[in-house]
C-alpha cells in the first residue's frame, strides 16, 4: 500500500493550532497563593482604563489609593456562616457611558429592603417626625461601610478595597492595613477593578402594602467596574470601635461594547 506525502503546510497548520491551544490554557490559570503572593483567577485587565490622573501611571501612583483613615483599620467582627443573613438584593447590571473611562462601562445597582427601626413617637408633629427620620438616615449612612473583592476568599485574606457610605462620587480605597499594600504586583495587575466609584447610596422609608409594615429601601450604585468580572461585596455596620459584618453577596458585571 502506498501513502502520499503530507504537504508541508498541513504540518504548519497543526503546529500553529497546538500553540494557540497551549496559550489559551496558560491564560486560564486558577488563583493560587504562593507564600504572600496573590494571583487572580480572573482576567482583571481591561483596555479602557479610567482617565483619572492616578491611572495614567498606575504602577507609580497606586499608593495614592491607600486610605489613611483610621475607620478602615478598626477590627471587623465576622459572623459565623450559620448566622449570616441571607441577602438577595435586586441586582441591576447595565452599561453606561463613563466620562472617566471615555467609553461604556459596567454600572451595578443593588436594591434591597430592611425592616424599619421601631421608634416610640414622642411628638406627633409631622415636621418633627420627618426631621427625626432624616437624622436617623444620616446616622445610618455614617455607620455603613462597603468592601469589594475580586479574589477567592478575599475578605478572609484581607485582600479587598473599601469605602464609606458617605463617600459618594469617590473611588474605593485600600485600607492601610490591607494585605495588598505589601503586594504591588497584585495591585497593579488588578488595576481599576479594585477601585470603582461609589456613585450613590441612599435610603428611603416605604410602606409594604401587603404586610402594612414600615420598611427602609436602600439603593447602592457602583460604576467603573471591570467588565466580565465576579465581584463579592459585603456590608458592615459601625459599632463601638469595630465593624460588624452584616451581609454579603456575589454579582457579575456585564461586558460592554466600546463606543467611539
Amino acid at each position: 500500500m502506498h501513502f502520499r506525502s503530507v504537504p508541508l503546510y498541513v504540518f504548519l497548520i497543526v503546529i500553529i493550532s497546538l500553540s494557540s491551544i497551549a496559550a489559551c490554557r496558560r491564560n486560564k490559570t486558577s488563583q493560587r497563593t504562593n507564600g504572600n503572593e496573590t494571583k487572580h483567577d480572573q482576567d482583571v485587565t481591561i483596555n479602557a482604563k479610567p482617565q483619572d490622573a492616578i491611572f495614567i501611571d498606575f504602577q507609580q501612583n497606586w499608593r495614592q489609593l491607600i486610605s489613611q483613615s483610621p475607620e478602615f483599620t478598626l477590627p471587623v467582627v465576622a459572623k459565623p456562616p450559620e448566622q449570616k443573613e441571607v441577602w438577595e438584593p435586586l441586582v441591576l447590571a447595565e452599561c453606561v457611558f463613563s466620562p472617566d473611562a471615555g467609553t461604556q462601562v459596567p454600572q451595578v445597582t443593588l436594591v434591597w429592603n430592611e425592616p424599619a427601626q421601631v421608634q416610640v413617637p414622642t411628638v406627633p408633629a409631622a415636621a418633627k417626625q420627618a426631621a427625626s427620620a432624616q437624622t436617623t438616615q444620616t446616622a445610618d449612612l455614617a455607620r455603613t461601610r462597603f468592601d469589594l473583592s475580586t479574589n477567592y476568599q478575599g475578605f478572609a485574606k484581607n485582600e479587598y478595597s473599601s469605602t464609606l457610605a458617605t463617600d459618594k462620587l469617590k473611588r474605593f480605597n485600600l485600607p492601610s492595613n490591607s494585605a495588598l499594600v505589601s503586594q504591588p504586583e497584585a495591585v497593579v495587575q488588578a488595576g481599576p477593578s479594585l477601585f470603582p466609584k461609589l456613585m450613590d447610596f441612599r435610603t428611603e422609608s416605604i410602606r409594604d402594602r401587603d404586610t402594612n409594615r414600615d420598611l427602609v429601601k436602600k439603593t447602592l450604585v457602583l460604576r467603573d467596574l471591570t467588565p466580565g468580572l465576579t465581584y463579592t461585596i459585603r456590608v458592615l455596620v459601625r459599632g463601638d470601635n469595630q465593624w460588624s459584618e452584616e451581609k454579603e453577596v456575589v454579582f457579575l458585571t456585564p461586558v460592554c461594547f466600546k463606543t467611539f
